[in-house]
Formats: structure tokens, C-alpha cells, sequence
């Protein structure tokens, strides 16, 4: 099947002259169009951070040659943890939202997520390793009196004592020691029970991981009957409480569980999160703040400018500080933040003049993510007020909410706004379009200029070409969007055949404001 529009352009002074008389030239190529929109080219609002995490957020852009974004991203993602169950804050006198933010960075694999999240995971993962060791022995202690406990009781039913009373007394005393053991800060590939499992113990954990691919155990994949089991993540967003009924181990209510989540992945994982219904139709993706980072491949340096170590340490020692006072915190009900009056005047014009009324413009392709847009506001309010209280010595609680600390935010959740509607817009895109992303992909690493279709489908042949024809719609796209142009040739036996040029600018570096 001819999949091809044999329609060339040639140059004038081919078109005169006979053939053999000029060398086989290509035809003109069509402009390069992007096989999906145009990233958005706005810059992260770096100057709406809180100085410490402004400065660690450019050293790790300049050390691994990425665009402040990315770290930018994972950051607030991870610092978030350190209030959760801590405060809320209050947008009206029905509605607050926690400081959990859900994020998702989707970059190619060459884009370094790795050492970006490796930057911003370490202190909490050593504050962690730091914690554990220090209260070794209070663990063994407390678990040995819970064993205790539970040994009474089980003594008492087993002699048949009639004292309700006392049993009862003694099961309540266990269950308050509740489950005992190292504390947890960061997961990285989980599975729901285990995710369930940890949240019982600890209230609150930092799932942070470059492999965003592990939510797809969240969607039944693993599970003996392929049943979803997203309602600790979706819960955990808000403080809900959960209550999980197991037919093995028995019931476990968790009351305010805490979730922070930060993820990086490649462009396909977010392709068949869209695409997948239990992802979407949950309110998951409503949920996450998205960021594509413009690319640096082909600009960076190994020389580059390492991290200032008097800018890690401060990073490293804001987040012990507001560690230690997480886990030194008693459990009490949390911390109930404010405008002050100027914000929230401002707070409420902005929603009124803007936020509705975008819902049906800007939003309409993500309604589900612009309809949580003001809560996310505040959650960025809630973290940046907490982190400049922390810098400058004062117990958030104590200070009202100002206006500037509302404008840092509204910058910020405006990078994000725009980057949730370029998400939402290229996300799920057709098996054509992915088909040309691959044959693209190949002919790009393989440096193929020109040829044959027929040694084209030789070079490039690949589990998703599983047919011919699937590959030559791809080149055919491609043709259509610039990256090749056709011509015909004779094959000889006055036969003819599809010759594919590759557009030059296909092996062109990026450029800088990529």
C-alpha cells in the first residue's frame, strides 16, 4: 500500500534539462513543525523563593547544566514534607488546604533528573539514617513494653480472668504504642500496601524518585485481581483519613495522613498516564504540579561551576532544622495559618477577577487541575511563609500570612498553570504521533540522511514498526511536518521507488533558549 503523496518540488533547472543530465538532487523541505506544541518558554520565577532555597536551586542548575525548573520543582515538593501535619492554612473560614504538594517532572532521559533529585533528597535521607541511629535503643525499649502488654493480656485470656476491665485496659495501652520501629522519611518504588503499611506507622512520608514509573503499581498492575488501590495516594493529598479493611491482617484507620510527592519521568510515561482512565477519571492528575524543563543537551560543560559549599550547607541545615522540629513536635491538632488583611482582600479579588473566570478559557482542557488551582495557591503560601518564619526565627504560627508572601506564590503557581495546560494538551497523544517520535529518535541516533524507504525500514525496524506500513505512515508524518522529504527514484526494470531525504536541521544542536 503507497502511503505517499508523490508530489516534489524541484528546481527549475532540473525541470529543463533530461534526465542524467544534473545529479539527483532532494527536494525543497517543508518547514520543521514540532510533532507536538511548543513547550512553555517562561522562565521559572526563581526570585519567589525564600533566599536558602533560591540559592541551593541555582547551584544545582549550574552544576548539572539543567534549567533551574527542575530543581526548583523537586524542592518544594520535598520541603513540604517538613510541615505536613504540622499546619494548614486558611483560605476562608470552610476552606484550608495542607502544604503536601504532588509533583511530576517529564524530561528525557538525558536531561540529568537523577543528580538533580539526588541534590535535594540527600539531607532528608541522612537526617533520616542521623534519627534512626540516635534512638536505637529508645525503639527497643518502647517495643519491649508494648511486648510486655500484650503478654498480660494474652496470660489473662488464657487463665480465663473475667476482669474485662483490666484486659481492656491493657489492649489500649498497646494499641497506643501503636507500631514500633525506624522511623521513614523518603519511599522511593512502593507498592500500595506497602505505601499503607508505612503510613500507619509514620503519618507522613516524601515519596521522591527519578522512576515515575512505579504509580503504575498504584493502578492494579501487580495485584492478584487488577483492582486499582489509589485512595491512600488520593487520601494522603488532603489529610483525609483512610480506613482500609484486610481480610489478613485486619483494620487500619490512619487519621491525617500526609503525603509529599516528588516525581521525574520520560515524556511516554506521562503519555500513558493521560491515557490511562484510573489515572485520570481519580483526580491524580489534578492533583500534581508539572514541569518541563527547557533542555540543556548539547550547551552544558563539565567545567561547570560547582555548587557553593556554603550554599549546601545551609539547604542541608534548614532541613534539619525543620526535621528536628517535626519529629521533636508533640501530636497535636495542627497549626491553623493566616492572612493578614491586606492578602486576604487580595487573596479573594484575585480568585473573584481571575481564577473563576479562567476556568472556562484557559482551563478548558484541564478543568479537573484548574478547579484545584486557588487550594494549590495556598499550599504554596502555607510552605514559603513556613520557610521565611524558619529563616528568620519565628514560629509560623505567630505571624500572619503577608501580601508579599501571597505575590511569591501567585508567581509561581502561575509557571505551573501553564505548564498543566501545555501538559494536558500533548498528554495522550495517538500511536501515529509516537510512532514518527520513534522513527525520528532512530534516524536521529543513527545519523541517517537519506535512502530507500525500504533500507530506511531496515535500519529503523523495531518492536513498535511491527508492520511496514506502520512505518511508512511515520515517514509519511514526518514528511508532512519538514523532518523528510520524498522523491522518486528508478530502481532499474523502469521501476520506481520512495527515496527519503532528512531534513539537515533534524541534526542541528539545540539552541540556547531551548
Amino acid at each position: 500500500m503507497q502511503y505517499f503523496s508523490l508530489k516534489f518540488t524541484y528546481g527549475k533547472e532540473s525541470k529543463m534539462k533530461e534526465k542524467g543530465d544534473v545529479p539527483n538532487l532532494p527536494p525543497e523541505f517543508n518547514p520543521i513543525i514540532s510533532l507536538r506544541d511548543d513547550s512553555p518558554q517562561r522562565e521559572f520565577p526563581i526570585k519567589a523563593l525564600p533566599p536558602i532555597l533560591r540559592e541551593m536551586v541555582i547551584g544545582i542548575a549550574e552544576t548539572t547544566g539543567t534549567d533551574p525548573a527542575m530543581a526548583a520543582t523537586s524542592i518544594l515538593s520535598a520541603i513540604s514534607y517538613c510541615f505536613t501535619s504540622r499546619y494548614r492554612i486558611q483560605g476562608k473560614a470552610d476552606h484550608s488546604e495542607p502544604p503536601m504538594i504532588y509533583s511530576f517532572i517529564i524530561a528525557e532521559p538525558s536531561e540529568r533528573k537523577s543528580p538533580v533529585v539526588k541534590f535535594i533528597k540527600k539531607p532528608f535521607v541522612d537526617f533520616e539514617l542521623k534519627y534512626n541511629q540516635e534512638h536505637a535503643e529508645e525503639f527497643h525499649k518502647i517495643e519491649a513494653m508494648k511486648k510486655n502488654l500484650l503478654f498480660e493480656v494474652d496470660k489473662l485470656e488464657k487463665e480465663g480472668s473475667k476482669d474485662v476491665d483490666q484486659i481492656a485496659k491493657l489492649k489500649t495501652q498497646a494499641e497506643q504504642i501503636g507500631d514500633v520501629g525506624k522511623r521513614r522519611i523518603t519511599v522511593e518504588d512502593i507498592t500500595p500496601e506497602s505505601l499503607i503499611q508505612l503510613m500507619g506507622k509514620n503519618k507522613s512520608l516524601l515519596m521522591i524518585s527519578d522512576e515515575a514509573g512505579m504509580l503504575g503499581n498504584f493502578t492494579g498492575r501487580y495485584s492478584h485481581n487488577n483492582i486499582p488501590n489509589m485512595d491512600m495516594i488520593l487520601k494522603a493529598w488532603s489529610g483525609e483519613s483512610f480506613f482500609c479493611d484486610r481480610a489478613t491482617k485486619g483494620s487500619i484507620q490512619i487519621s491525617n495522613p500526609c503525603l509529599s510527592i516528588s516525581l521525574a519521568g520520560q515524556p511516554y510515561l506521562w503519555d500513558s498516564m493521560i491515557s490511562n482512565s484510573v489515572f485520570r477519571n481519580s483526580g491524580l492528575l489534578a492533583r500534581f504540579f508539572y514541569c518541563f524543563p527547557k533542555s540543556k543537551v548539547g550547551t552544558r560543560r563539565y567545567d561547570s561551576k560547582s555548587i557553593d559549599p556554603i550554599v549546601v550547607d545551609n539547604y542541608n541545615r534548614l532541613i534539619d532544622i525543620l526535621l528536628t522540629r517535626k519529629f521533636n513536635a508533640k501530636p497535636t491538632a495542627e497549626k491553623f495559618l493566616k492572612f493578614d488583611e491586606i492578602a486576604q482582600q487580595d487573596f479573594t479579588d484575585y480568585y473573584n477577577n481571575y481564577i473563576e473566570k479562567i476556568q472556562l478559557t484557559e482551563f478548558v482542557n484541564c478543568k479537573d487541575w484548574g478547579g484545584k488551582y486557588h487550594g494549590q495557591i495556598l499550599r504554596l503560601c502555607c510552605i514559603i511563609h513556613c520557610i521565611k518564619c524558619t529563616i528568620e526565627g519565628k514560629c509560623p504560627g505567630d505571624v500572619l500570612v503577608d501580601v508579599n508572601t501571597l505575590c511569591n506564590a501567585i508567581d509561581i503557581a502561575d509557571y505551573y498553570k501553564e505548564q498543566a495546560i501545555y501538559a494536558f494538551s500533548i498528554g495522550g497523544v495517538d500511536n501515529e504521533i509516537l510512532r514518527a517520535e520513534k522513527a525520528l529518535e532512530i534516524i536521529r541516533a543513527k545519523r541517517i540522511r537519506e535512502g530507500f524507504q525500504s533500507a530506511l525500514l531496515k535500519k529503523c525496524r523495531n518492536k513498535i514498526f511491527s508492520e511496514p506500513d506502520d512505518f511508512y505512515k511515520a515517514l509519511k508524518l514526518l514528511e508532512d511536518y519538514g523532518y523528510v522529504a520524498f522523491d522518486e527514484r528508478e530502481t532499474g526494470n523502469h521501476k520506481s521507488a520512495v527515496y527519503v531525504y532528512v531534513n539537515p536541521k533534524v541534526f542541528e544542536k539545540p539552541s540556547d533558549d531551548r
